[in-house]
């Protein structure tokens, strides 16, 4: 039995032996190209360095192609990409090739690459045309979508590095032989309209012609002319003394490969600056905001380090004749407070300059971010703007709000060169003098916490620590913020108004995280600050970003709460202004009204029927698309509609108009958008004698309550469908008589919380409803 064993053993090894020999004698039968299909692609640097095809370049300074070092750039071919992925959408980046051949803002989805990697083809995701790439002659194509098919049907007919023709089907057929570069080449010029156009050397990458920047120029920077050199007395000038000599030259990285945008030097020159002919390792853009002191032995700018970084960023750069050169990299303290300081930057609203001397300080202009919320009025998430934005400036008489641009609170930095460690800030005048805050203590390593200042103005000394960020408001008031705990983190956020005689507290009744300048309707600035207050906070599963707030379960401000990362702050954005006596107040949010509301009318407003003797009060209302973008063509929805007789609407939009014998009002709610037809929407009529709500189902765009007479209630279409061209030249007025409602759906009210009178759905938001802290009746 063992010896049987023994037999089958060695006949199962010599059977492996066997099929091993076999594979062995038939990889050495295939061609060297399937082998090795990594060192063909070594192949086009020499084929091609050895061509004497001239091409196109912007630079007679070519430099060799570097040794690329990291793992990612020695790959054959480099998708890059931008952004991230599972933010949703395509992906897109850019191509770098090992070669130096590069393709710029390409989507993943449409780059195509042939067996070796010799050729290249983008998609048409968001463009008419595409791109066809010969890496080894440096050529491309604009190709057409009808070139592409065509290019299709024989991708894997493509040359190889090699350029021979190879039988890799063993087919005895043209139609399935990989092209030779001769063949190709003719197959192209049938087959395909385009025209080969020779690859751009820049540098050391090489770019299709229609990939090159437009604004590759070379326009210089302007160096204002030095002052001359004055004595110590400020005022004579000093013989046989000259301020230093400034010269730049053009300036490129050592290699354009290595860059996360290698085209950005071309559309964004840099320059690099000498001083009395002697690199001084500093990089100049077009506009370095340069200026000189006045005695011409000082000089300050913004400058890049030459350090062969991959970023743009600038800095703070002073030399002085005392110090030479210092430099100031960040606009702001190390803090974790939400918000953002930025370097300021002339434009067509404020062109004061970004840096100016005072005598031997330094002052650098900066500007602080505009708070945002994700949502108009509110939100659970605050961000920083840095640039310029609208917003809202008052409304029309039918509620459309007005917008115009939103001023930006600015103040200078104080740079003392003889003392560049202490950080000085000083504000707008106010009353006639500036407010100068000095750095006391820095910020603690923890969320949301700030730096304390010391603040004076004039010789007076404001007791206390102080926050920075501040605003004033007409050179009048400074509205200023206590230097204290961080309101998620148990903090009062508190605000006082200095007017240059004493402090007042505003009375508010939860904390402050932010505050904002405001627009008048003539541009200016308006006399009222917005407030980013932190109202409330609610558990993540009570979150529902698609409804009003006040569907939410939410709860007193807590810092035990907010400490935990399943719950959210909520963010209200409140107003505050001056009295007739200088007495600074919250604001409510609703406004007074005294006719129809637009249905995209933004804001709360209150509408007091004194011939009826009923008011409503509308709000909680936010954009249709639940969005921070202003917009005087989206309706306004999810909003609230109580009267002063004690009744109640959730989910209702601005529209709303009295009863002519004063039984209630009609109010509009939006119901769901429908694709390829009108919308569907629900007018209801709120009848405080009867206690109950009326209902039609309206299919309309856009509705606008016209009136209610003896008659009717009339109501138009102010967006109809946009193929019907009679509607949009005449909208047509439609009526809602008695006995339409007396044929309506009929829902009874019922008394919640507090004596207000709901429908069942909505009895459970009563004691929220009645607990806004700027109810017009609640007393």
């Amino acid at each position: 039995m063992s010896v049987v064993l023994i037999l089958i053993a060695v006949a199962a090894l010599a059977l492996c032996l066997l099929v091993w020999l076999l594979s062995r004698l038939r990889d050495d039968s295939r061609p060297s190209s399937f082998s090795k299909p990594v060192s063909a692609a070594e192949k086009p640097v020499a084929a091609v360095n050895s061509q004497a095809q001239p091409q196109a370049s912007l630079s007679n300074k070519e430099l060799p192609a570097q040794a690329d070092k990291t793992p990612e750039v020695n790959k054959d071919v480099s998708f890059r990409m931008q952004g991230e992925r599972g933010m949703g959408g395509p992906i897109f980046g850019d191509v770098m090739c090992a070669d130096g051949v590069y393709l710029p803002h390409v989507w993943e989805g449409d780059l195509h690459t042939s067996y070796d990697g010799r050729w290249l083809r983008t998609g048409f995701y968001d463009s008419e045309t595409a791109h066809l790439v010969d890496r080894k002659s440096r050529r491309s194509w604009l190709i057409s979508k009808s070139d592409a098919e065509v290019l299709d049907a024989v991708h894997w007919r493509v040359p190889r590095w090699s350029g021979e023709t190879l039988n890799e089907s063993g087919i005895a057929d043209d139609a399935h032989v990989v092209m030779s570069d001769a063949s190709f080449e003719a197959w192209l010029a049938e087959h395909v309209d385009a025209t080969a156009q020779p690859l751009v050397a820049l540098r050391d990458i090489w770019v299709p012609l229609e990939c090159v920047p437009a604004e590759a120029g070379d326009l210089q920077p302007h160096l204002p002319v030095a002052p001359p050199v004055l004595r110590e007395d400020g005022k004579t000038p000093a013989p046989n003394v000259a301020a230093p000599e400034l010269t730049v030259e053009r300036h490129w990285p050592a290699s354009l490969r290595r860059l996360t945008d290698p085209l950005q030097p071309l559309r964004q020159a840099s320059w690099a600056l000498s001083m009395n002919g002697k690199p001084t390792g500093w990089l100049l853009d077009q506009d370095p905001a340069m200026v000189w002191r006045d005695d011409g032995q000082g000089l300050a700018l913004y400058a890049i380090p030459d350090q062969g970084e991959d970023g743009y960023l600038r800095r703070l750069l002073v030399w002085t004749a005392e110090q030479n050169w210092q430099q100031w990299p960040q606009p702001l303290p190390a803090d974790r407070k939400s918000w953002a300081v930025e370097h300021f930057w002339p434009d067509e609203v404020d062109s004061r300059a970004p840096l100016q001397w005072s005598g031997a300080v330094l002052l650098q202009r900066v500007q602080v971010d505009t708070a945002d919320l994700e949502r108009l009025h509110e939100g659970t998430s605050l961000s920083c703007v840095t640039s310029r934005t609208e917003t809202c400036a008052g409304h029309a008489a039918d509620g459309q709000v007005q917008l115009r641009a939103q001023p930006v609170t600015t103040f200078c930095w104080l740079r003392d060169p003889a003392q560049s460690d202490v950080w000085r800030a000083q504000s707008e005048p106010v009353m006639g003098k500036p407010l100068i805050w000095t750095l006391s203590k820095e910020a603690r390593d923890e969320q949301g916490e700030t730096s304390a200042w010391n603040l004076q103005w004039g010789d007076k000394h404001l007791s206390g620590s102080w926050a920075l960020e501040h605003v004033i408001v007409k050179g009048r008031w400074a509205v200023l913020m206590p230097f204290g705990r961080a309101p998620e983190r148990g903090g009062a956020g508190q605000i006082q108004i200095w007017d240059g005689e004493r402090l007042q507290t505003v009375d508010l009744p939860w904390p402050v995280m932010r505050l904002c300048p405001l627009p008048a309707l003539d541009g200016s600035m308006a006399m009222r600050v917005e407030m980013i207050a932190l109202t409330a906070c609610l558990d993540e599963k009570d979150w529902n970003p698609s409804t009003g707030s006040w569907r939410w379960n939410m709860h007193s401000v807590s810092s035990s709460h907010l400490s935990r990362p399943d719950w959210r702050a909520l963010y209200q954005r409140r107003e505050m202004a001056p009295d007739a006596q200088g007495h600074w107040r919250l604001l409510p949010r609703w406004r007074e009204a005294k006719q129809i509301q637009h249905p995209c009318a933004d804001g709360d407003y209150v509408w007091r029927d004194a011939v009826r003797g009923d008011a409503l009060w509308w709000w909680g209302g936010q954009n249709e698309r639940i969005n921070s973008y202003w917009s005087e063509e989206e309706c306004r929805i999810e909003g609230v509609s109580m009267t002063q007789s004690g009744l109640a609407l959730c989910g209702t939009g601005p529209g709303a108009c009295p009863h002519p014998a004063g039984e209630g009002w009609a109010v509009l709610e939006y119901g769901e958008r429908r694709y390829g037809k009108p919308d569907q929407w629900k007018l209801h009529w709120l009848n405080p004698v009867e206690k109950e709500v009326r209902t039609l189902e309206l299919a309309v765009n856009m509705p606008q309550l016209k009136g209610w007479d003896t008659q009717g209630l009339h109501w138009a279409d102010l967006a109809p469908e946009e193929d019907d061209g009679e509607k949009r030249a005449v909208i047509a007025p439609q009526l809602v008589t008695l006995s339409m409602w007396n044929r309506s759906d009929v829902e009874p009210l019922r008394q919640g919380a507090g004596g207000l009178w709901l429908r069942k759905q909505d009895l459970r938001y009563a004691e929220t409803l009645l607990g806004q802290d700027d109810c017009p009746w609640r007393n």
